[in-house]
């Protein structure tokens, strides 16, 4: 990005500050919700397993909740992950002008997903190295969540997920906020006609499993 300079040239880098700081605290939380994910899969085995099969439906529920929410937060991170791309690959102020667009609108959207503790927990982290560097040019090259990485760094990660122990709690009860939905009720009973089958699939799978678990018990 040699054709600019000056304020510009500083304007474009600390919105690339915030794009990245952005996509790291959606890691993050797609992280934490494959966790939550594997917890309650776990659960709803279980509760097969003993034969509760209502308590299972319900852990599925959560299940395929937070795989919604994944498939959201993975699809606002490839968009800023190419808008970031674009910017530093840009060879003029209108490639950079065009891809901090979709940026922006990326940005907005990931904000609805996101707390702003999240979001200014990883650029304060993204700030402190971008203070370190001497060479602007180094921006485009220099992996920045990867610089000065400290214990005291992770343990305040964990204390900003140890912040979400709310949302979980919320989650185990299968009492989840509703994801938004596009205006018209025939996609709103469509979206939830896909849901109820993913949940009917993973619980004959469930059953399944359980069904040939109990066959091994009975033959050994």
């Amino acid at each position: 990005m040699g054709f600019l300079s000056g304020k510009k040239k500083v304007d474009t880098e600390r919105g690339m500050l915030e794009i990245k700081g952005t996509m790291n605290a959606m890691t993050l939380r797609i992280r934490r919700l494959e966790n939550r994910m594997a917890e309650e899969q776990k659960a709803a085995k279980e509760a097969m397993a003993r034969g509760e099969r209502s308590i299972a439906r319900s852990h599925l529920s959560i299940v395929v909740d937070l795989e919604n929410r994944k498939s959201r937060y993975q699809q606002q991170y490839l968009t800023l992950e190419t808008a970031l791309l674009n910017i530093e690959e840009a060879k003029d102020q209108a490639d950079v002008l065009k891809a901090f667009n979709i940026a922006n609108e990326a940005l907005t959207d990931a904000r609805k997903l996101l707390s702003p503790q999240e979001i200014q927990l990883q650029l304060d982290r993204l700030s402190e190295s971008f203070e370190h560097i001497s060479v602007a040019g180094e921006l485009l090259s220099e992996d920045l969540t990867s610089t000065g990485s400290t214990i005291e760094d992770e343990e305040k990660i964990d204390r900003q997920l140890d912040a979400m122990e709310a949302e979980i709690l919320l989650e185990k009860e299968g009492v989840l906020p509703p994801l938004e939905v596009k205006d018209g009720s025939a996609e709103t009973t469509e979206a939830k006609d896909r849901e109820e089958k993913r949940i009917d699939e993973l619980l004959a799978d469930l059953e399944r499993e359980a069904k040939e678990e109990r066959e091994r018990e009975a033959q050994s």
